[in-house]
Formats: C-alpha cells, structure tokens, sequence
C-alpha cells in the first residue's frame, strides 16, 4: 500500500511538471499586436528622415493707403458677435474673456428698430451692426420702398452713433433693379444718418467686382462674405480661407473688408456626429491665418447659427465649453479689437501681397515678382528657384526692412527709416 500511494505522488508529481512545460508561452515574433490603439511593448516605429521643405508665409508690405473707410481701424480688426436673442452681449463677453466692438441684430425694411437691444449696445459700448432684409409682409405693398428706407435712416440716425449697416444682403431682385436700389438707400443714409457706413454684402459663389450686384465702389463703404466651414464628403472641412483670399485681394484696395458672419460646424445631421475637437483646432487655424489680411477690419463669429437656425449644422460655440475655450485663446492677441475707432490720421497702410515669401534654413526669401512688381525694385540677380518660382534672400533687397512675425506667421517689409 505504501508503496502504491509512493508511485502515486510521484506520477501527480510528473503531471504538474509537465503542465508547467506546456503552459510556458512561446517566443513572440513578428510585430507585436495592440490592444485598443495602446501597444503592449515598448515597440517603436524605425525613424523616417525627411528633408527640411521652406516653408511659405503671406507677405506685408507697406503701401500708399489712400483715404481711411468710415469706422475702419488704422490696424486689427475688430471682434463681433451674432448672438441668439436669448444671449445677453454681456454673458457673451464673459465666456469670450475678452470685450467685442460689435453686435448683430436683423430687421426687415418697415419693422421698428429693437430699441431695448438697441440701447443695450449703447450701455455695453457696442457698436451695432444691422442687417436689413426686404419688407416682410403684405403690409407695405402700397408703401413705397423709398418711404421705408427714409423712415429707417431717419430712426438710425436720430441715435447720432456710428453704426453698420448690411444692406439686402440676399440679392433676391433682379442685378439692375438691386444695384439702383443699393445706390439709392446709401444716399438716403449719407443725407439721414451720416454715422452709418454702409456695407455690400458679396454673394460667396461670384465675389468679385464684375458681379453683376455689384453697385459700385462709390456706394459702398464695406464689402463683406459670409463663411461658413463645414464638412465635405471626405470628412475634411471646406477650404473657406482660400475663398476669402480670393474675395479679400478682389476688393480689399478699395474698401475695407469684413466677415458677417464666420461659422465653423461642430455637429452636422448629415451624419449626426459631433467633431468637437476638429471644430476647436478649425477656429485656432482660421483666426491665427487671418491675421495675414491686414485690411480685413471685422470679423463677426456666428454663434446664433446652430441646427434651428442654420437647417443641417451647428457654428454656435457658446454652449460647448471647448469651442468656447477655442474660441477665447483664438481672440486672444492684439490684431483682435474690443472697440470701434474713430478715424485717424491716414498713413500708409499695409498691404498684401499677391505673392508668398518663403522660410528656409533660417533665411527669408522674397518673390521676384514682390520686388519687381509691388516694390518697384529691381529684382537681385542672384536668385534661387522654389516650387518653380524665383525668390531672392531677403537680405539682397535694398531699401527695405524684412522681418518675420512667427507667432502671426506673416513676413512684413517696410521703407528702411
């Protein structure tokens, strides 16, 4: 028996032993597998060399400015808001950390002016902006619409404040009958409420002078666009800053230029998702690029355009505590102005060039074309070649201080003193 129950503990004995042996786990090769995007070894991808690629700026350069438009600041832009009407400017302006120098309200030709929001700007120190679309009901049939248009000039200007006026942005009258009409009702402003300057809004798919709305540069103070970057089918935003360089070198040598409004989507129906963090680095991207439009004098952020408004997308940012975080560190800077100047000196102002400039290894390059075409200078013989392009080292142009600003990312040039 002992003998038995001896065999025994040896034979459990061997089992264990053999389990131990088989339960050891093989040696791993191949690329190790990853758990929820996290990897299980310190594995690492090999290191890739690329070569260092100059890096293109936009170019400023100082130029004959000519005569300031109404309300356009010397330098910056200033900061707007259009607001849902639950929002109170104040609130607005706390979440933003930072004080805005106008606010938007829309009225119909015929309606009476919103004197409580009126006299709301009036006490945050606001200067209002109002967009005013064509008569809404059958009530003014039999009222001429020069009537309508004298009655509100009257109204605006018997505020003696400067204000903004967008007039029948949506161009829904034939191109003739919308450009004597615009011409007109500026007139009437410039007789009834000299304080008001006026602004064209541009139609986004044809911003251009040849646009057949297009009443002409003597009746417009401002031009404006409205953009809007939303999700393509690709699942990339909309290049809205390339339009706006289109419209922006169109008009910007004879009017100042605002955007009313610009909207950035954060949630779309289309597929029902919210891109929270996409929409955040969009607007960091998009008002950090701005900066380079020196004549871009206002930029109004559409924060009452969500899904009840704006039909499939939500541009709103006041409530989501990320957008809005976003929004203020964007706003933060200096070129983002709290209030609306009064006309200054004229000096030369700055100027965008057609042409970019380029960064490489730590040396600015200019265009030939820059030179030749917007300096008057003759361009450096040495020259090298960039993306089938000929730039010059900055330091070969005479005359001229060539400075890079790298947080703005923009190269100016000014006169040497």
């Amino acid at each position: 028996m002992i003998k038995f129950i001896t065999k025994l503990i040896i034979f459990a004995s061997l089992l264990f032993l053999v389990g131990c042996v088989t339960d050891t786990p093989a040696q791993i090769t191949g690329t190790p597998r990853t758990h929820r995007g996290i990897s299980t070894t310190n594995y690492e991808e090999p290191f890739v060399y690329e070569e260092p690629q100059p890096v293109a700026y936009p170019v400023l350069y100082r130029g004959p400015g000519g005569n300031r438009a109404m309300l356009e600041p010397a330098e910056g832009a200033y900061l707007g808001g259009w607001l849902a009407p639950e929002t109170a400017i104040r609130v607005f302006e706390f979440q933003a950390d930072k004080r805005h120098a106008v606010f938007v309200n829309e009225i119909n030709l015929g309606e009476d002016v919103p004197i409580s929001w009126l006299l709301h700007n009036i006490a945050s120190l606001t200067t209002p902006l109002f967009v005013v679309h064509p008569p809404r009901t059958d009530d003014f049939d039999d009222v001429p619409v020069t009537d309508l248009i004298i009655y509100l000039a009257q109204r605006l200007g018997s505020f003696n404040l400067p204000m903004f006026v967008a007039f029948y942005p949506t161009h829904d009258l034939p191109a003739a009958e919308y450009t004597l009409l615009f011409r007109m009702a500026r007139n009437i402003f410039h007789t009834h409420a000299p304080m008001v300057s006026f602004v064209w809004m541009a139609p986004s798919h044809s911003a251009t002078e040849l646009n057949p709305f297009f009443p002409g540069h003597s009746a417009v103070d401002w031009v404006g666009i409205s953009l809007f970057a939303c999700w393509d089918a690709e699942n990339y935003f909309t290049d809205i800053l390339k339009m706006f360089e289109e419209f922006y070198m169109n008009f910007h040598h004879h009017a100042p230029v605002m955007i009313l409004p610009l909207g950035v989507s954060h949630f779309t129906r289309g597929d029902y998702r919210y891109r929270l963090k996409q929409a955040a680095e969009e607007i960091s991207r998009l008002y950090n690029a701005l900066q380079s439009f020196p004549r871009l004098g206002l930029i109004v952020y559409a924060d009452a355009f969500s899904v009840f408004r704006a039909g499939n997308d939500d541009f709103s940012v006041s409530i989501e505590p990320p957008l809005m975080n976003a929004y203020a560190a964007a706003i933060a800077g200096e070129f983002f102005l709290s209030s609306v100047e009064k006309n200054a000196a004229n000096e030369n102002r700055w100027i965008r060039s057609f042409y970019s400039g380029y960064v490489w290894e730590d040396r600015i390059y200019i265009s030939t074309r820059t030179a030749e075409n917007e300096l008057n200078l003759p361009a450096p013989r040495q020259t090298i070649e960039i993306n089938e392009r000929f730039f010059a080292d900055a330091r070969r142009i005479p005359e001229k201080i060539i400075r890079i600003c790298y947080e703005r990312q923009v190269i100016f040039i000014e006169n040497m003193p």
